[in-house]
């Protein structure tokens, strides 16, 4: 099941598995719900699989009986061919089914029939959160630095006053004080984003509305929250990987939270690692860590690849075809030098250096230097449609799969490499063809 649009929808159920019960309903969709093309998925909320969908039956109503998740809480998703929409409800399992009538309210909600305590808790929070993010959507521009902080500070502040007011589950609180954490985090970021565009600066921090990550989220429960794991990355103490494995096991208690950040500082460490200089410091360091967390061996290999970036190291193994599909082994270049240009179609400082490097082209021919222009468009047809646009010409290659900006650890394009006339690695920045001072390069490269 893929979304189209995505509203926040959890449905909150008590794994009561005394005498077996399973949890039986019925959905009725009503209203505009109420058509063959609505779709309604089921999934716990920290299931990897694809959500199982509902059966619909010859009345229109929408059935399923499972047993409990151990967690009590489930995702409940309701598509059409346009939308996706949700609610947040919570289900105790009973002896008979429980029949719940499904509506579509405003901004992609839905409603439904259900009014205990929980479920009222659930849809005061989900209307406030709605109502805060459309505020700092649409209005950032007519509030005062000090507005913001407080409508931002308000999302736990109101999670705290609906747990306070009602008697609630111990997993609904605990998913109510994530659900706002969380939420003020992401309203944070975009208002920092709106501001910025409007040439703006907020004098307040996301320390300033929201306690240390530590105190909410070192809970099973956060791994249910999409941004919860860049969240609690963001709360860990920037420096050397092994500082940081180590912070994380201090600061977060919590295996499956532990679980959940480790790959995102492990694939930082990765991607931001200077693999032309340091680099056996960084292998020892990053042994040392695979070692003392039990960490997968194949960290390693993807590290080790990486020193394909390293002056005097080969051009990396990876897939290159010319625009007719044929494949083209970079070790065809051999015997001159290769000053490499990696490009996208999509990337707007890529073009504008094409012509700057069709003229070195043209100006060096017969020269000591060979060109190749690798893109690393996803796809086939927008590299093909760019090329005949700038009327590219010469060596012109294709990278799909992406992999040789990863073994180069190129970060950003355009970027450009020098080779040398055996096939190692010369510079690995190198100026752009618009520089003037990347002609003067080229002219006095001899073999």
């Amino acid at each position: 099941m893929k979304p189209i649009k995505f509203a926040l929808l959890s449905i909150l159920t008590l794994g009561c598995t005394a005498g077996g019960l399973n949890l039986d309903f019925d959905v009725t969709p009503t209203g505009e719900l109420n058509t063959e093309d609505l779709h309604i998925y089921l999934q716990p909320i920290n299931s990897d699989a694809n959500a199982p969908e509902l059966s619909r039956t010859e009345k229109g109503t929408y059935t399923t009986s499972l047993e409990p998740d151990p967690s009590g809480i489930y995702y409940l998703y309701a598509t059409l061919p346009d939308v996706q929409m949700s609610v947040p409800v919570y289900i105790v399992p009973k002896h008979n089914k429980e029949k719940i009538k499904l509506s579509k309210g405003a901004n992609y909600a839905l409603i439904t029939s259900l009014n205990d305590a929980p479920n009222k808790a659930l849809s005061a929070f989900a209307e406030k959160t709605i109502d805060k993010a459309r505020t700092i959507g649409t209005r950032l521009s007519e509030l005062s630095d000090g507005q913001v902080k407080s409508l931002l500070s308000s999302y736990t502040s109101d999670a705290d006053s609906i747990i306070a007011i009602k008697k609630l589950p111990q997993p609904v609180q605990d998913y109510i004080r994530m659900w706002a954490y969380t939420a003020a985090n992401d309203a944070n970021s975009l208002a920092e984003h709106l501001a910025h565009h409007a040439g703006r600066k907020l004098n307040f921090s996301t320390e300033d509305i929201l306690p240390a990550a530590a105190s909410v989220l070192d809970n099973p429960m956060a791994t249910a929250f999409q941004s919860a794991p860049l969240t609690i990355m963001k709360s860990i103490p920037r420096g050397p990987l092994s500082a940081r494995m180590a912070s994380l096991y201090s600061m977060y208690k919590t295996p499956e939270v532990r679980d959940m950040v480790t790959p995102l500082l492990v694939n930082s460490f990765l991607d931001t690692f200077d693999y032309c200089n340091n680099f056996e410091d960084g292998d020892r360091e990053l042994q040392a860590v695979i070692s003392q967390y039990e960490l997968p061996s194949s960290y390693l290999d993807t590290f080790r690849s990486r020193s394909a970036s390293i002056p005097g190291a080969a051009f990396p193994e990876v897939k290159l075809v010319d625009k007719d599909g044929n494949t083209v082994d970079f070790s065809s270049f051999k015997g001159k030098y290769v000053y490499v240009d990696l490009w996208a179609s999509w990337c707007g400082p890529c073009c504008q250096e094409v012509p700057y490097l069709q003229a070195l082209e043209k100006e060096l021919d017969g020269g000591d230097v060979v060109f190749v222009s690798i893109s690393t468009d996803s796809k086939k047809e927008p590299w093909l449609k760019k090329m005949t646009q700038l009327e590219m010409h010469g060596n012109q290659l294709w990278n799909s799969d992406g992999e040789l900006a990863k073994k180069l650890n190129v970060r950003g394009i355009p970027h450009f490499l020098l080779y040398n006339p055996d096939g190692t690695l010369n510079t690995y920045n190198m100026s752009r063809p618009s520089a003037p001072e990347t002609k003067l390069k080229l002219q006095s490269l001899k073999k």
